[in-house]
Parts: structure tokens; sequence; C-alpha cells
């Protein structure tokens, strides 16, 4: 009975070392959401693997980011196609 208890704690640990892994894995992760949320209105960059999109940021969702590009029409990017978010507005300008 104990080999049993001591092995369902092991387990227990494990599990919850496993889920903070998870939950620092995924992008945007509450962190990151709370702080690109402080950006909205902000002019960004969103790098996909196929193109890099300028824009002011609209509102940031848990699964995409919305944008209105510089032609003016709402850009939804999904969060699994981000490569990366700048904010530099030298690079804004090219």
């Amino acid at each position: 009975m104990r080999i049993l208890q001591a092995s369902v704690e092991l387990l227990e640990q494990r599990t919850d070392h496993l889920e903070k892994l998870l939950a620092t894995a995924i992008f945007p992760n509450a962190e990151t959401i709370e702080r690109l949320s402080q950006s909205v209105g902000k002019d960004i960059m969103i790098q996909t693997n196929s193109i890099k999109i300028p824009g002011n940021l609209l509102a940031v969702y848990s699964d995409s980011f919305k944008l209105r590009d510089k032609k003016g029409q709402l850009v939804i990017i999904p969060a699994s196609k981000v490569i990366s978010i700048a904010f530099d507005n030298t690079q804004l300008q090219s």
C-alpha cells in the first residue's frame, strides 16, 4: 500500500510539473496576452512563416491577433502562425 501511495504522489508531482511546462510553452500565454493587450492601439509588425504584416494592433485574443493593416483592412492572424512581434517603429516604415 505504501509503495502504491508513493507512486501516486510521484505521478502527481510529475503531472504538476508537466502542466507548468505546458502553460509556459503555449503562445500566447496569459502573461503575453496581458502585455500585448497594453499595446492595443500601437503600431506593430507581426512576422509569420510567409509574410510580415505591419499594422495597428486592435485586439489580442487567446488564439489570434486583430490588426488594421496599412491599407486600412482588418486582418486576423492566428497565434499559431506568429513567429515574432516587433514594436520598433523604424521597422514599420519599410
